[in-house]
């Protein structure tokens, strides 16, 4: 996921956590009893990175069953650092966790654990205790005034700490990218921008586009990236009429073009954990949205790998198949890169260099005891 390309009959040695080294087969030394297992004609790729996400403890495993080795956690809340940490330490299986603050809005809010700024005098404070607390970004919501906008954005800069998430309904687009907000989830703040009526899900069914090259073109300029979620605007829709949603559906596939023909970047998000879009399996209605909108399989694939790594800025650690990353993989019989539909059926994820068979097994290709010889297992080879 560097470039669009199959390295063909290649090694990949997993010693520990890491990839330790990866060429063509034959070139890869192996460290005395290390198993091997033939994957025989199958594709490695790296691990997914779902870019939106709501996590909770009870669905951890989806995730991962679903080849989602990372996530980007959009809500953070008191308890969440310690199931990072016992994920961490290998107590509880699950994706690595990289979140954003509680959410950021004025009162009353409508999220649990909101973290208010009624007042751009309070904006220091709240931003301060956020920095504190460990988190990887701060989350702005929807109802924030200007003047506190610009006071969290102030406060964000001088604590070197990135700001994404909504555009509140009292901030312009434009403010928004001026100001440097990283990302910007669910197109909110175009909704507003380009909604004849805006409001809800049905309002995407009647846009103005004649402002959308610009809004391209500007986000694309300020290198703001946007995590469309299209998985869970597909299940909020589904109340709409066959017409509305088609056409909803269809002018927010227009936006997520004209960012990317523009040269914005895109996120693979998917908004679970909110009980709307099906935590792990989304990932596929992401993808598939993504494609639909224009993207290769490749760059729909990119925006839940490798664009996502560079995103998080943890290119050195997920993201690729490469020397020296955490070794997040997944095994498949197909190439995604042909068909995306292929990551629905991945036969292993190797989660921080361990191995586990789809179905949650435990692997019969990796022994108890390291020594002991194991007999390649073939997977099915795929049709060429």
């Amino acid at each position: 996921m560097d470039t669009e390309r199959v390295l063909r009959d290649h090694t990949v040695l997993v010693i520990g956590d890491r990839i330790a080294a990866v060429g063509p087969d034959g070139s890869v030394t192996l460290p005395a009893g290390t198993p091997v297992v033939d994957v025989h004609g199958a594709y490695v790729t790296p691990g997914l990175i779902d870019m939106h996400v709501h996590i909770r403890r009870s669905e951890l495993d989806d995730y991962v069953r679903a080849g989602i080795t990372s996530v980007r956690n959009m809500w953070g809340y008191q308890a969440l650092p310690a199931t990072m940490r016992a994920i961490e330490d290998g107590a509880l299986l699950g994706p690595t966790i990289y979140s954003a603050s509680q959410g950021i809005d004025a009162s009353p809010g409508v999220w649990p654990e909101t973290q208010f700024v009624d007042d751009p005098s309070q904006a220091d404070a709240v931003v301060a205790a956020q920095v504190a607390a460990g988190w990887r970004f701060l989350k702005v919501y929807n109802s924030l005034s200007l003047a506190s906008y610009d006071a969290i954005v102030a406060s964000a800069r001088a604590r070197g700490i990135r700001f994404v998430g909504h555009v509140s309904n009292q901030v312009p687009i434009d403010h928004a990218l001026d100001s440097g907000q990283a990302s910007i989830e669910h197109l909110r703040g175009y909704d507003f921008a380009l909604q004849r009526r805006p409001g809800a899900a049905a309002a995407w069914a009647d846009i103005d586009t004649s402002r959308l090259a610009g809004l391209a073109a500007h986000t694309a300029a300020a290198g703001t990236w946007n995590c469309p979620t299209i998985a869970v605007f597909e299940a909020i829709s589904r109340n709409l009429d066959s017409v509305t949603r088609e056409r909803a559906v269809a002018n927010r596939a227009e936006v997520i073009r004209a960012l990317h023909h523009a040269g914005a970047r895109l996120l693979a998000g998917t908004d679970s954990g909110i009980d709307l879009a099906a935590p792990g399996a989304s990932i596929h209605v992401e993808l598939a949205g993504l494609a639909a909108a224009g993207l290769s399989r490749y760059e729909a694939l990119r925006a839940a790998t490798s664009g996502g790594a560079e995103f998080l800025q943890e290119q050195a650690e997920i993201g690729t198949v490469a020397s020296g990353r955490r070794a997040d993989l997944l095994v498949m019989a197909g190439n995604p890169l042909e068909d995306l539909d292929a990551l629905r059926s991945i036969e292993a994820v190797i989660l921080r260099g361990a191995w586990r068979p789809a179905d949650g097994s435990r692997s019969p290709l990796i022994p108890r005891v390291p020594e002991r010889a194991v007999p390649p297992r073939a997977l099915p080879r795929p049709a060429r």
